[in-house]
């Protein structure tokens, strides 16, 4: 955080330390989730630079690694989310990208396992996410906020009309909510029960 506050070559320095130390876990996560490899190691490298664009924002009244695992969480759920025609598009425009070498193997495209769970994956946290907006509209509009929109917490306090101290608790109760009508997806996604 002294690095975010100082910027130029502490932040470097403080993302070289940050991926010394949590790189392993990290793609651990993501890579039960999404099981391809190239796409876990790209997203926990996004993870990082979402961490250093949003590191004024930690307040520091939790740990670290949770806090980095939650926007993993959300970088895993927009690669779940995007339309399956949107990733075809990236891995054309990749393709395209690379030299002419008749020498070089083509790359392999996704096996119909990562396709299948991708789909899955997405079906469930559609689910999830239809029933929770149904229980508990207010807790999901919150948390749309939150990782939709990328919304602080004087943000929602001045739209909700609370407090700060208020405000935090009721997004602790909306995290709460959230876990529970998203635990089928959480259990499919990271392995958890």
């Amino acid at each position: 955080m002294s690095a975010c506050r100082e910027g130029g070559d502490a932040i470097e320095q403080a993302l070289r330390a940050l991926d010394r130390s949590f790189f392993a876990v990290l793609y651990r996560d993501c890579l039960r989730s999404l099981r391809d490899d190239d796409s876990a190691r790209d997203l926990v490298q996004e993870t990082f630079i979402k961490v250093w664009q949003r590191c004024a924002s930690f307040r520091g009244d939790s740990e670290l690694l949770p806090w980095i695992r939650s926007i993993l969480r959300h970088a895993i759920l927009d690669h779940v989310r995007r339309p399956e025609r949107e990733i075809a598009s990236d891995l054309e425009e990749e393709l395209s990208r690379l030299p002419s070498d008749p020498g070089r193997a083509a790359p392999e495209p996704a096996s119909p396992l990562d396709a299948m769970r991708r789909r899955e994956l997405g079906e469930c946290f559609s689910r999830c996410w239809k029933e929770f907006q149904t229980a508990a509209p207010a807790h999901a509009a919150v948390m749309s906020w939150i990782v939709e929109d990328g919304m602080s917490n004087d943000q929602i306090s001045a739209l909700l009309g609370r407090s700060p101290g208020a405000t935090r608790e009721f997004i602790s109760q909306c995290r709460k909510r959230a876990r529970i009508h998203m635990a089928e997806w959480y259990a499919l996604a990271f392995g958890t029960r």
